[in-house]
């Protein structure tokens, strides 16, 4: 699990800062240019919309692993121990197995994008190229709220302080 665990915070770092620093050269580039030449660039807006799309499937996956997507929890916390550890397994392993689908569904999607020869309009860049971050971003969900489930299964759950501190 640490091996994957590196490796799923290399592939993260690595995209997220990525397509972050490309959003941002991309719109002071833009903001630059409309406010200086007074003539806008069209391919710096729907690059950036395409970076924070990456951004944001890739980001998923760190809020999986960092345990920081929004939930319900005050009547789970109110449950003795062995219940409350029995419907974190239960959920965590549901909420795997939704990641496991919407990453087929994305790959459905993707080929069908990839099948219409759908280009983006400024950069005349294959659209199926930015529908890949929804499979990028979903199969790395997928595999961390694997490692999650685990945890709560194995009893080595995450920390706040050290997300996956026994992994």
């Amino acid at each position: 699990m640490k091996k994957i665990d590196f490796v799923l915070d290399k592939i993260e770092n690595f995209l997220c800062t990525f397509f972050a620093c490309v959003m941002a050269v991309s719109i002071l580039i833009q903001v630059i240019n409309r406010n200086t030449v007074r003539m806008p660039v069209t391919w710096c807006e729907e690059l950036a919309r395409y970076c924070m799309v990456w951004l944001i499937f890739v980001g998923i996956s760190a809020g999986v692993k960092k345990g920081s997507h929004i939930g319900v929890d005050a009547l789970v916390n109110l449950l003795p121990d062995a219940l409350n550890r029995t419907v974190r397994i239960v959920v965590n392993v549901a909420v795997t197995v939704l990641y496991g689908y919407l990453t087929v569904l994305a790959v459905q999607i993707t080929a069908g994008i990839k099948e219409t020869g759908q280009v983006s309009p400024a950069m005349q860049i294959p659209m199926y190229l930015i529908y890949a971050g929804m499979i990028v971003g979903l199969l790395m969900s997928t595999l961390r709220s694997i490692q999650v489930t685990a945890g709560v299964i194995s009893g080595h759950e995450a920390t706040e302080d050290n997300p996956m501190s026994d992994f």
